[in-house]
């Protein structure tokens, strides 16, 4: 079993929903049948808590999907090692293997437009019945947390 490719390249939207798939991998195996069927993991990284690998049982890919929340914000990239293994390993060839091999994964993330944040979820303002007209009675405040700050019309 080899890897097609060493190194994949994926983008992502930072708002992509939990489970949603990102990209699929595959490792190049000659065998056929049961010999065929590959396992992936995840063994490093700086997103394994954040990504997770299946196996698509069809067409012996990886892949890879969303387990946690992005923020482009916070963190705008991920690389992460995986490794490929055969599920089935013939024992007249076992003194051939290793049946696995490794690849890594380069995760980009895009930004997406987030709506604005209230400073508090709730607000109470009392107005008296004889207030002046166009007089403030409370402030409210929000922020844009994109990066680039829009300004915000309430």
């Amino acid at each position: 079993m080899t890897a097609i490719s060493c190194l994949y390249h994926f983008s992502v939207l930072e708002d992509i929903a939990i489970g949603d798939p990102i990209g699929r991998v595959k490792a190049n195996d000659l065998d056929i049948g049961e010999n065929a069927k590959s396992f992936y993991d995840i063994i490093e990284g700086d997103g394994m808590d954040i990504f997770e690998i299946t196996s698509d049982s069809q067409t012996q890919e990886g892949i890879l999907r969303l387990r946690k929340p992005l923020d482009y914000e916070a963190k705008k990239s991920y690389t992460l090692k995986i490794e490929a293994t055969n599920v089935h390993i013939d024992q007249r060839f076992i003194s051939v293997g290793p049946f696995k091999d490794t690849a890594t994964i380069k995760i980009v993330v895009e930004d997406a437009d987030e709506p604005p944040v209230f400073s508090s979820p709730d607000y109470l303002l009392e107005v008296h019945e004889n207030a002046a007209i166009d007089s403030v009675i409370g402030q409210v405040t929000a922020r844009d947390p994109d990066v680039t700050s829009s300004a915000i019309r309430y």
